[in-house]
């Protein structure tokens, strides 16, 4: 393998070498997305099931699209996908507010009254159009499709499936991937998304299609807002979700997003202001739902933003630090936690064996048999007078000297259970990005978004806030009530389980977010052991076999290996 790199190196270059490696890793993820394709798409035998098949409850479909100068053959092949799906109570709302009308569409609308085509007087923008579509709809649910766009032939029967399958469902989502030529094997960058989860909607839209609203929401939410155009999407799910008895997710991928060099499935610098409307729909979300001294910003890119939560009061902190490895570099700990900008805080720090640490903010040192560490942890925090409580384990460096404000920002807001900030292995220049459950024949699993710190990984994950089901890290931080409504930590579980343990009961029994800030770092010296069977597993087994709400069945967490195809 070594002759092979430097044989490579000395044939292509430094630049033609990293490229090489691009492309053969872009062909295998291409390679392994085409066979979950194969596995995935419908047979003849299941469409001719589906177009016979008769549902309880048969809703009409409104597909509302804005047309402007739409290239002809884009459109066509948009409305034949229409017209080939295997679920038939549709309609299509056409409204067009192109510089000249396109006029063969009214053949169209002829031949199948099905479908609606209006020519508008002036092209009322992107919001406008819309806006006027949605005049022409009479269904129950309201589909929204972009006018390049295509939707699978199983699309919309899927759809009216989930809407047996959960009747108080009034916004409902699909998964997406994009394509160039759908007849040639282009399709691209599935994305698999998770189920409907607040911080990490709020870090970016990856919802985006296919999205479908029951009426009667959308009567309430009165249309887009053309003050957002460009994101004007993102602020119309934001306040779907907001209002919408069931947000329901379905984890197909239903629609195909049209890649081209003026649209952002192509290049994502190609209409900026979009992400700024994107940021400002956001904020304005953040004071809908009362977080005022929620701020947003980019993030690693225009496409992604950045969370801030300003502290509410400066409520005393007490971080009890377990000290497990004698690798532990003390001056250097010490360095980190002198240069900490919050000042209402205590350490109390926990170790195995005697340890020798000075600093003011130390209150006190205990030494404890490993088998003894949780419960003198839930002891300490007992006795605290601290209303929020750090637990970590083996910091070697606090990277993030706001570290402290950071994490308080998040656990002050009533509906966060943990807080973790991004952990980076110093050992092993990997990170943790979360744990997940309910995939493959594993019980939990790591996610491979990437394992190099500072990667963002799949589909841009592993770099913004997100929401998981269970955080098992070396860090987090819990409001003190919250744990004492929690029972404290288990006693029966190792330091990672009695942490994935506390932040699964805060999601499970009290209905609280778990999150992850990659925004915030720290770095220990090396990963947690992962254990297969073990208490935290025991306990939960009932829940672990079930999909995992925020992360998606048809995502591996293996490394090498992304996508879930079927046997």
């Amino acid at each position: 393998m070594v002759k092979k790199a430097i044989t490579t190196l000395k044939q292509n270059g430094v630049k033609g070498s990293i490229n090489k490696v691009k492309n053969y890793f872009c062909d295998e993820e291409k390679k392994e997305y085409y066979a979950w394709i194969r596995k995935n798409t419908p047979t003849n035998k299941e469409i001719k099931e589906q177009r016979n098949h008769k549902f309880e409850n048969m809703p009409k479909i409104s597909i509302v699209i804005p047309l402007y100068n739409t290239p002809k053959k884009y459109l066509l092949e948009l409305v034949k996908s229409v017209q080939n799906q295997t679920y038939s109570n549709w309609e299509l709302c056409l409204a067009d507010g192109s510089t000249e009308p396109l006029e063969y569409l009214k053949e169209y609308a002829k031949k199948d009254e099905r479908i609606k085509y209006q020519i508008l007087e002036e092209n009322k923008g992107i919001s406008g159009n819309t806006n006027e579509a949605l005049k022409l709809a009479t269904g129950d649910f309201i589909a929204l499709l972009d006018h390049d766009d295509l939707i699978p032939i199983n699309s919309l029967y899927e759809i009216v499936k989930a809407i047996n399958e959960n009747p108080d469902a009034e916004y409902i989502f699909t998964d997406e991937d994009k394509f160039v030529d759908i007849n040639k094997k282009t399709r691209r960058e599935p994305n698999f998304k998770p189920d409907y989860a607040f911080d990490t909607f709020t870090s970016y839209n990856y919802i985006c299609h296919f999205s479908i609203f029951k009426k009667e929401l959308m009567d309430k939410l009165k249309g887009f807002n053309e003050q957002f155009d460009g994101s004007q999407d993102y602020d119309l799910i934001l306040r779907a979700v907001e209002n919408a008895k069931q947000v329901v997710h379905i984890p197909k991928i239903l629609y195909h997003w049209r890649v081209s060099p003026s649209s952002t499935a192509g290049n994502a610098e190609a209409k900026p202001y979009c992400f700024e409307a994107g940021k400002n729909a956001v904020q304005e979300h953040l004071k809908r739902k009362g977080l005022t001294q929620g701020k947003m910003e980019f993030g690693v890119a225009i496409v992604r933003n950045r969370a801030i939560y300003g502290i509410k009061k400066e409520s005393k902190v007490t971080l009890l630090l377990y000290l497990q490895d004698e690798r532990i570099n003390i001056e250097e700990l010490n360095k980190s936690i002198n240069e900490l900008t919050y000042k209402n805080y205590e350490i109390i720090v926990i170790s195995p064996r005697e340890i020798k640490i000075e600093n003011d903010k130390i209150k006190e040192i205990v030494v404890v048999e490993q088998d003894k560490l949780i419960s003198k942890m839930n002891e300490i925090a007992q006795k605290s007078d601290s209303e929020q409580i750090i637990f970590a384990k083996d910091i070697q460096l606090i990277k993030t000297k706001n570290f402290i404000e950071q994490l308080l920002g998040f656990i002050q807001r009533d509906d966060v259970g943990v807080i973790s900030p991004r952990i980076i292995y110093r050992n092993t220049s990997t990170q943790y990005n979360g744990t997940v459950y309910g995939i493959d024949k594993e019980k939990i699993g790591y996610l491979d978004y990437t394992d190099i710190a500072g990667s963002f990984g799949y589909v841009t994950r592993g770099a913004v806030v997100q929401n998981y089901s269970i955080i098992k890290s070396e860090c987090i931080m819990v409001n003190k009530k919250d744990l004492e409504n929690a029972g404290y930590l288990s006693e029966h579980m190792d330091y990672s389980d009695a942490i994935a343990d506390l932040s699964f009961t805060l999601l499970k029994k009290f209905n609280k977010l778990n999150v992850i800030n990659p925004h915030i770092e720290l770095e220990v010296l090396e990963i947690t052991e992962k254990q297969g069977e073990n208490n935290f597993y025991k306990k939960w087994e009932k829940e672990l076999t079930k999909p995992d709400p925020n992360y998606n069945i048809n995502l591996r967490f293996e490394k090498n290996k992304l996508f879930k195809v079927k046997n």
